[in-house]
């Protein structure tokens, strides 16, 4: 570890000590126990360094996670406006979720996140960390229950600050598109203080504020960048302006029967509103593109302070303060009038009833509707599109004091402390059903007229989801060494820890109450005592043999006793060889959202109907050739089978067991030169008992044979409507064979496995040039081999879904830099392989034949491999100055085509200027 923890590099690299110079010991991630710092554990551990993050250019600390090749199926907040976590990230490691991943700042835990994704998932939010002043983050890849309790299944991030801190230091930065002047602005700017030497003064205290700020863009803005393939095949209408506008079109069919003209009778008819100002091809247009934004505006500030003071015989105390704020805004569309005939459903959990809403037509003799019979119209309410957004603001922090010293021949180490982490998201844009329906119909709305703030806030109202979450701890860790062994000291460590944690999350009265079009709702109410005590041994039986193991028991809420082992060893076979290996038991106990007091309604957006899909697909194939509002149409007939959205509801279960895991790691360390070191980490977790519902796909694909899992309403007019005019088109009479899905209602379960298993590599080079400087080279790779779920309809494992959608089957980094005096370069590359583009053998959509029965050719029925290089370069020749350039995707490698994307993918060249002085 000597390379990594004091140069700063990715990894770990056996050096020499010097004989005359006392051994540092450190505590590694993974153990309780001190160990000297250029040892190898017996569990991998990569480490990524100050001097790494700089390269970098990170402005965030996601911003360094994501270049973990073990960091898979992690949550951004640029992707999750409609989640019930909006304005957070998060991160994953072995594609096994979020909450299976444990993230400590300084070896202990921070607060989860105020919502659970998915209402469910709790995790912490990365982006409420500093990021400036970082000494190192280190990944366990292997599982450590039994070191540090639930949550450590797939592996552990524990991210390192710097201890103390004298002076005063500034830095900024500054990124940029070069594509577009509007894409990839941020900006960040952060103060660091600090007064004490600890050794000199006895103290020592410091505190760092930072501040982040990235810019919104509009789909428009970006138009001229998005790939041809996206508006070929994934969104047509991309850039077209919508005939939902302001002040409308009318567009409808006359009635059968027509006293008034005859010839008209039955006859579809698109009228322009009078007083349109943009019409294209005789519709009446609204620009929602030069709204619409898939890159959310963050602004962020975060705050970490510490302490250290000596107290003297050995002991100090010491400190932790660590604030943050984030605010994220979601640019939404103004909402629209919609015509369909189709009931929209969503679940009212007050009542605990289905609600269904269908959008008006304009009434006989309303003061919009020109006509003798009830009219459609396509309406935007633009009357203040700034009122529509979403807003997820976030307050985090952690406190806590502790005392540490050396007595009677023992190390020890306790603190007490409390955290917490509150959300508020506040939405703009959905219909109140009731006021909504009386201010359309009774004439009091003003189509393209004047209407007041008070009368849109009535019909649009704001939308609150909110969460909170609480812990109180104490914990008390104790090391020593008991006695002589033919390696050297047999060392102990033993603790344990009590913690009281809750979980709160609530909705607007407007939302629980079911007042509010398609909204689902969620309502948790719960907390837990839990209790731990562990004891970890480490033996060096022989001076190349080390043995270690350690046993932890968990109490949590009123889950059984979890009792969990960890046995590992390491074998120097060699000077230049060593073997690791270790076998673990872990777990992950069910949370608050999962045992609580839970009521949660939510959609299911973007699902394929397997019963309906075909059909729409072939009214769209006939309806896109017709005329303007055909063409608008027959995206939405699509979306009626191949992209659909419903309610379920979810219940709690106080009656879950914890999820229980089973890892094996073994690994080769070989350093064939003094400047080269090489390793290669087998792993395997299998995962039991997961927690969770059945998947979507898996229960619309066997529906029939799990009768009362589908909820549906019958054939809708809209339906209808759309094949009636298939017909008129082509002759076909192509008819929806069931109706829309409505809801599906479950429970959490113990239901689910997962196992998964691949290969970790790192390489590590050194070559001192001479006066020509030094360079450095590392390269990360993680293969996988195998990663399967648990399919509950055949109660089997599934296929190998490695290599599937988003599941790489490998990925690959690298990166050098060259250094001499104030000058540093370097390049880094990241290669992602070629995958599938189905999620498993239930996805019919995205297999050859699915792509084929949409239009989408060969060469995109996939995601092909991409590579993108980044540069970055240094000076510090300038007194207390460091001066940074970040070049990323220097070659200006075009964004993979993927069909599957929501949004249009924009990448290009960018650049971040960063400054630091110190005075």
């Amino acid at each position: 570890m000597a390379v990594a923890l004091t140069l700063g590099t990715s990894h770990v690299v056996m050096a020499q000590q010097d004989a005359k110079q006392p051994i540092q010991r450190v505590i590694v991630t993974g153990s309780n126990i001190k160990r000297a710092v250029d040892e190898e554990t017996s569990s991998p551990v990569q480490v990524i360094g100050k001097a790494e993050i700089a390269a970098i250019g990170a402005a965030t600390v996601k911003d360094v996670l994501d270049t973990l090749t073990s960091n898979t199926g992690a949550l951004s907040d640029l992707g999750g406006g409609n989640s019930f976590a909006s304005g957070a990230s998060g991160i994953s490691l072995r594609n096994l979720g979020k909450n299976s991943t444990l993230t400590l700042l300084n070896g202990r835990r921070v607060a989860n996140y105020g919502l659970a994704d998915g209402g469910q998932e709790t995790f912490v939010n990365i982006d409420s960390m500093p990021s400036e002043i970082i000494e190192r983050i280190e990944i366990l890849l292997d599982g450590a229950s039994a070191v540090y309790g639930s949550d450590a299944v797939a592996g552990v991030v524990n991210i390192i600050t710097k201890k103390d801190f004298q002076g005063v230091m500034a830095a900024a930065s500054v990124r940029q598109s070069l594509l577009k002047s509007v894409i990839n602005r941020d900006k960040t700017a952060s103060l660091t203080f600090g007064k004490g030497d600890l050794e000199a003064d006895g103290y020592n205290f410091f505190g760092h504020f930072e501040a982040y700020h990235r810019e919104p863009y509009t789909d428009r803005e970006i138009m001229p960048a998005a790939p041809a393939w996206y508006k070929q095949y994934v969104n047509p209408s991309f850039g077209v302006k919508s005939t939902y506008s302001y002040p409308g079109n009318y567009v409808d069919r006359y009635p059968a029967v027509y006293p008034a003209n005859p010839a008209l009778a039955g006859k579809t008819f698109n009228t322009p509103v009078a007083g349109c100002t943009d019409i294209e091809d005789g519709t009446c247009r609204f620009d929602q593109w030069g709204r619409a934004g898939i890159h959310a505006e963050a602004k962020r500030y975060n705050f970490f302070g510490s302490g250290h003071m000596k107290l003297g015989g050995n002991r100090s105390a010491f400190s932790e303060v660590t604030l943050g704020k984030t605010t994220t805004t979601y640019f939404n569309t103004p909402p629209l009038m919609q015509y369909t005939g189709t009931p929209q459903t969503w679940y009212n959990s007050s009542e605990g009833k289905l609600n269904t809403y269908t959008e008006p037509k304009l009434p006989v003799g309303h003061p919009n509707n020109p006509y003798s019979f009830p009219v459609a119209l396509r309406y935007r309410y633009a009357d203040d599109v700034n009122m529509f957004k979403s807003v997820a603001e976030a307050k985090q922090y952690r406190v806590m004091v502790g005392l540490e010293g050396s007595d009677y021949g023992w190390d020890w180490n306790t603190a007490v402390g409390a955290m917490g982490s509150k959300v508020e998201n506040n939405i703009h844009g959905a219909r109140h059903a009731a006021r909504y329906t009386q201010a359309v119909l009774s004439g009091e709305y003003k189509f393209g007229g004047v209407n007041s703030p008070e009368l849109l806030n009535s019909m649009f109202p704001n939308l609150l989801f909110g969460g909170e979450t609480k812990q109180v701890f104490v914990d008390f860790k104790a090391t020593r060494e008991l006695m002589q062994l033919g390696g050297g000291k047999l060392a102990l460590a033993v603790g344990g820890d009590f913690r009281t944690d809750s979980f709160d999350a609530y909705v607007s009265d407007n939302i629980g109450h079911g007042e509010i079009v398609g909204y689902g709702s969620i309502n948790v109410t719960g907390s837990r005592h839990i209790s731990a005590a562990f004891a970890e041994l480490n033996a060096p039986l022989t001076k190349e043999l080390e043995v270690n193991g350690a046993v932890r028991v968990d109490k949590v809420g009123a889950t059984d006793l979890s009792v969990v082992p960890k046995l590992g060893a390491r074998y120097q076979v060699a000077k230049r060889v060593l073997l690791r290996g270790t076998i673990a038991n872990g777990f992950r106990a069910p949370n608050v959202a999962e045992t609580g007091k839970v009521e949660l309604s939510a959609f299911r957006n973007s699902n394929v109907d397997p019963k309906r899909c075909a059909a729409a697909n072939q009214l769209y194939a006939i309806l896109k050739e017709g005329n303007t509002i055909d063409k608008a149409d027959a995206l939405t007939a699509r979306d009626l089978g191949c992209s659909v959205s419903f309610a379920s509801s979810t219940k709690g279960n106080p009656d879950l067991e914890p999820e229980k895991s089973r890892s094996f790691n073994f690994g080769i360390v070989i350093d064939p030169l003094d400047n080269l070191s090489v390793t290669l980490d087998y792993y395997r977790i299998e995962r039991r008992n997961e927690i969770g519902t059945k998947s979507t796909s898996q229960v619309l694909a066997n529906e029939d044979r799990l009768p009362g899992s589908v909820q549906r309403l019958g054939v809708t007019a809209n339906d209808q409507r759309l094949s009636a005019r298939a017909k008129e088109l082509s002759g076909k009479d192509i008819q929806f064979p069931v109706g829309p899905i409505s809801a599906i209602a479950s429970r959490y379960e113990n239901m689910d496995k997962t196992k998964v298993a691949g290969l970790d590599m790192e390489i590590n080079h050194r070559w001192n040039l001479g006066a020509s400087g030094r360079l450095v080279s590392n390269l990360k790779a993680n293969y996988q081999l195998d990663y399967r779920k648990w399919d509950t309809v055949t109660d089997t494992f599934t296929e190998n879904l490695a290599g599937n959608y988003e599941l790489y089957r490998y990925q690959v980094r690298a990166s050098s830099t060259w250094s001499n005096g104030p000058y540093k370069v370097g390049a880094s590359f990241t290669y992602r392989p070629e995958t599938r583009l189905y999620d498993d053998r239930y996805d019919d959509n995205h297999h050859a034949e699915g792509c084929e029965d949409q239009g989408i050719p060969t060469e995109y029925c996939r995601k092909a491999k991409d590579v993108v290089t980044d540069m970055h370069m240094s000076y510090t020749g300038i007194k207390n100055t460091t001066i940074a350039l970040n070049l990323y995707n220097v070659f200006n490698r075009a964004p993979v085509a993927d069909v599957r994307a929501t949004d249009p993918p924009v990448r290009g060249r960018s650049a971040r200027v960063s400054l630091q002085y110190i005075f």
